[in-house]
């Protein structure tokens, strides 16, 4: 029967139901994600890695939980826990180079919670420079699963710290030759977009 707009007295408005409770995630340098929740890591504590891989990261969180994969192709590709199984220590997880359908050589060289969008992230390169960029710079208004210009392409990431929103702190480089460096957070200014250019933090 065809059913006229003046003849609907209510309409329904269907929210997708998003299961929150707490949950491991485990993340690998290989590239591989576990979800295990506590009462499952009670059980079985020992983590299964696979040979010659290891633990890279581990948050204590919600399914609910959105994460943040930033690769050597300056692209951030974007998750939720609850997307993923639930899974058991004695287990690889899922890999996510397949899961998130990235490109063929791409690797993940960072992996962060976004929580709710409010903190900053200082990104560094082999060329001695970083870069501060808040987390809003990735909060989209759909749920885009990849970010492509995430961080300057000008020098190789090598390594990332989150910093809490409104919390500055002191950072401390190590170099090869057993020197280091140590400099302020509020001393960085932040980046409009998020790849601008560079703020050079080396010795001369």
């Amino acid at each position: 029967d065809i059913v006229f707009d003046h003849e609907v007295e209510e309409v329904m408005t269907v929210e997708e139901e998003i299961p929150d409770y707490p949950v491991h995630l485990f993340f690998s340098r290989e590239g591989y994600l576990k979800k295990i929740t506590p009462q499952s890591l009670r059980m079985s504590s020992e983590q299964k890695y696979k040979e010659g891989d290891g633990p890279a990261f581990h948050w204590e969180t919600t399914s609910a939980a959105e994460l943040l994969f930033f690769t050597n192709r300056q692209q951030c590709y974007k998750a939720f826990a609850h997307a993923f199984d639930d899974s058991k220590a004695s287990v690889l997880g899922d890999y996510l180079p397949a899961k998130l359908e990235m490109e063929e050589g791409e690797t993940i060289l960072w992996a962060g919670l976004a929580g709710d969008y409010t903190g900053q992230l200082l990104f560094f390169f082999a060329n001695g420079k970083v870069a501060r960029v808040p987390l809003a710079s990735y909060q989209t208004v759909t749920r885009r699963k990849k970010l492509t210009g995430a961080y300057s392409d000008k020098s190789p990431l090598k390594d990332v710290l989150a910093l809490p929103a409104g919390q500055e702190e002191d950072v401390v480089l190590y170099s090869t030759e057993g020197r280091a460096l140590l400099f302020q957070t509020d001393g960085i200014p932040v980046k409009t977009t998020r790849s601008l250019s560079l703020i050079h933090i080396s010795e001369p």
